[in-house]
């Protein structure tokens, strides 16, 4: 129970930080939880734009998880700012219909868009920009 607590306050603080870098109008494209079964955790990847802005948002989201809440929820192994992670922000945001999709748990999902696998993922937070371009497809 205590476990399943804690995983309910990082989904909490991170849909806040998400706010917080959307206020800050830092270039986020995308923000998912994902389970990692080589390290047997959960880790919250955010996305940049483009692999050129993701320096502009690892300073924006290093400025914010050093003042409360987020530094007393997540651990330096929580959180990561992942150009690399932009096909399968793409692959999620054509996968996913509406926001309600957000906060819900995927599991075992394959997408036809470059093939991307998803075990164990919780969609966030996807760019307007890219839910205009899932909707106009």
């Amino acid at each position: 129970m205590a476990e399943r607590s804690l995983v309910n306050r990082k989904i909490e603080v991170s849909r806040r930080l998400i706010r917080h870098l959307e206020a800050d109008r830092a270039p986020l494209l995308a923000a998912y939880w994902e389970f990692a079964p080589d390290k047997d955790r959960w880790i919250l990847y955010l996305v940049p734009k483009s692999t050129e802005l993701e320096r502009e948002l690892i300073a924006t989201v290093s400025k914010i998880e050093n003042t409360p809440p987020y530094r007393s929820v997540f651990s330096l192994s929580d959180v990561f700012v992942d150009a690399r992670q932009l096909p399968k922000a793409l692959a999620i945001g054509t996968y996913l219909e509406s926001p309600e999709d957000w906060g819900r748990q995927f599991d075992t999902t394959f997408t036809g868009t470059g093939g991307h696998y998803f075990e164990s993922v919780i969609v966030l937070y996807v760019a307007p920009e890219l839910r205009k371009a899932h909707s106009a497809a």
